[in-house]
């Protein structure tokens, strides 16, 4: 009877580890998907240097699909700077609206949850540096 008990403790032991290695390589992972997501935001790949290679371009249609994407991003940089107050004054209203419901012992808890829980508000859209273009990450064929 000592026997199987101390095996089912043995056995709810090692679930119990198991779970918190589980939960902590999760963990790990989902904060390597953020560092990825934020990394190739920073340094887009080269969409015109893939597609020129993918559709044989040549150097004249590379140059000038060069300027189609810089003038369309240009355009959605524009647009985003545009509404991004709009876009920031929602998120700031909608904190506070919460707030407003919560008692004060509660916003603290609130605080400490989007401490953990939201990933930081995003920032606004970035000034182009003329010149500078996004790194091609893809492999060469």
């Amino acid at each position: 009877m000592k026997s199987r008990l101390w095996g089912i403790l043995l056995g709810i032991l090692i679930f119990i580890l198991g779970a918190i290695a589980g939960a902590v390589a999760h963990i790990l992972y989902q904060e390597h998907l953020k560092a990825a997501f934020f990394k190739a935001f920073e340094h887009p790949p080269d969409i015109v240097a893939g597609m020129a290679r993918e559709l044989q371009l040549d150097a004249a249609q590379t140059e000038s699909l060069r300027k189609i994407f810089d003038e369309s991003r240009q355009r959605y940089m524009d647009l985003s700077r545009e509404i991004w107050p709009k876009y920031e004054a929602i998120r700031i209203e909608t904190e506070q609206q919460i707030k407003n419901i919560l008692r004060e012992d509660q916003k603290i808890l609130y605080e400490n949850f989007l401490r953990r829980f939201q990933p930081p508000p995003p920032k606004p859209p970035p000034e182009r540096k003329e010149g500078k273009q996004p790194r091609d990450f893809r492999p060469a064929k």
